[in-house]
């Protein structure tokens, strides 16, 4: 039975381990390749979805909200499929799946740095935004909250990128193809309404497509507890279909390893 000692130990070891991956696996960990990747970027993008919703009569209420919320989504999506993906990239990935450690539970370690990360490129989004356009459509501890279910969601579908990176060698195929499948079916740049009716019942089952359900509610005046239970669920979905994911891909990528070095 762990003591209180142990169980500190063992999550201050998790947080240092997260860091260190962290650290290790991103070239854009320098203050230039931040700010540029993760803050200016985001900004500029949700500029321009804002200004064009405007431009087209949309108002510029919901699109800030909806950019903002994807700019916290990209960062996670991108930060889990590269932070397995880069092993490849560094020819590291044969020494990661040889060392006797549960590669779920190191997936999901690294996955930590880029849940926070992802929530401060979006609160960053938003703010910069809303001073820009003189507008604050939900107040900002809501949009918080809103933030953060919408980037632990988004957390359990990059679960399962981190499983694609182990087995295609291009590892910017899964983030770009899974960023435009957000951008497209998560009712964040078009609406569910919007949608061909086949391809709402995907949308539903998309992150984030329940937290926007939410920012409607609230830009109407209604309540949105209950999205947001929804939207939880479809997470712990994803994190499920992940975890089955993580732990056939790493069983294929070291045989595949291994029939390599034979």
């Amino acid at each position: 039975m762990r003591t209180p000692a142990s169980r500190t130990g063992a999550t201050r070891a998790a947080l240092r381990g997260s860091a260190l991956s962290y650290r290790a696996l991103f070239t854009w960990f320098n203050p230039l390749g931040y700010l540029s990747s993760r803050i200016v970027r985001p900004i500029g993008m949700a500029i321009a979805f804002t200004s064009l919703a405007t431009h087209y009569g949309a108002g510029a209420a919901r699109m800030l909200v909806a950019s903002s919320l994807l700019a916290g989504a990209g960062a996670v999506v991108y930060g889990m499929a590269l932070s397995i993906g880069n092993e490849r990239s560094f020819n590291t990935l044969g020494v990661w799946l040889a060392s006797p450690q549960n590669k779920v539970a190191a997936a999901c370690q690294r996955a930590l740095p880029h849940i926070v990360d992802g929530f401060v490129g979006g609160l960053c989004t938003y703010l910069v935004c809303s001073l820009l356009y003189t507008t604050l459509p939900i107040g900002i501890p809501q949009y918080a909250a809103l933030l953060a279910v919408g980037v632990l969601t988004t957390a359990a579908f990059g679960l399962t990128l981190s499983a694609l990176a182990l087995l295609v060698e291009d590892l910017f195929v899964g983030p770009n193809m899974a960023e435009l499948v957000l951008m497209v079916l998560s009712g964040t740049l078009v609406p569910q309404n919007r949608l061909p009716g086949f391809l709402v019942p995907l949308s539903e089952a998309m992150p984030l497509s329940h937290v926007m359900r939410a920012v409607d509610g609230l830009l109407a005046g209604r309540a949105h507890n209950v999205s947001l239970v929804v939207e939880l669920a479809v997470g712990a979905a994803w994190a499920l279909a992940g975890v089955l994911f993580v732990h056939l891909a790493a069983r294929r990528a070291t045989a595949r390893v291994a029939l390599g070095n034979a």
